[in-house]
């Protein structure tokens, strides 16, 4: 189960690295400069390139401290059922996510570094697509009733109280 913390803490690196990620992405192939002698699209292109940059281990620490108890421990668990497929697809797209980035600062190739970036803003995309929908169908409100039933109302803060037998 993840904690409120490292929740708070994915969703936020998620949200600033998915967002600058989109705005870097619309800057760089869909914004148009009024200078024809300039480097890039946007003035605000390298400021949002840098948050990106800065935000996306932050993100990549938030899902390495959930991949053992959450991803692994749900994915072993055949009694999780809620946001299962959501969250097993958007884990599979994590690898080459983070490695497409990675890759990406370092290729020398203008045609590789186009090649990549497209891929790398795709999977983002997609990951944002994922994650909203793996919140949405693993929430508590997602459950049936009967699932409820069986273990118990949810009470605040998260915790279940115990059916009484």
């Amino acid at each position: 189960m993840i904690g409120r913390s490292e929740k708070i803490l994915l969703l936020a690196a998620s949200l600033a690295t998915g967002v600058s990620g989109l705005v870097y992405g619309w800057m760089r192939h869909f914004a148009r400069s009024q200078d024809p002698f300039s480097v890039v699209s946007h003035p605000w292109q390298p400021q949002v390139a840098a948050l990106h940059i800065l935000a996306a281990p932050v993100l990549v620490f938030g899902l390495g401290l959930i991949t053992r108890d959450h991803i692994i421990g749900r994915f072993r668990d055949p009694r999780a059922r809620r946001g299962r497929k959501t969250g097993i697809v958007a884990a599979a797209l994590l690898i080459p996510m983070v490695a497409s980035g990675y890759v990406l600062q370092a290729l020398g190739s203008q045609a590789w570094r186009d090649a990549t970036g497209w891929l790398h803003l795709g999977l983002g995309f997609l990951y944002l697509l994922l994650l909203a929908a793996h919140l949405r169908f693993s929430s508590p409100g997602a459950a049936s009733p009967a699932r409820g039933a069986r273990e118990g109302a949810a009470i605040p803060g998260g915790r279940r109280r115990l059916k009484r037998r």
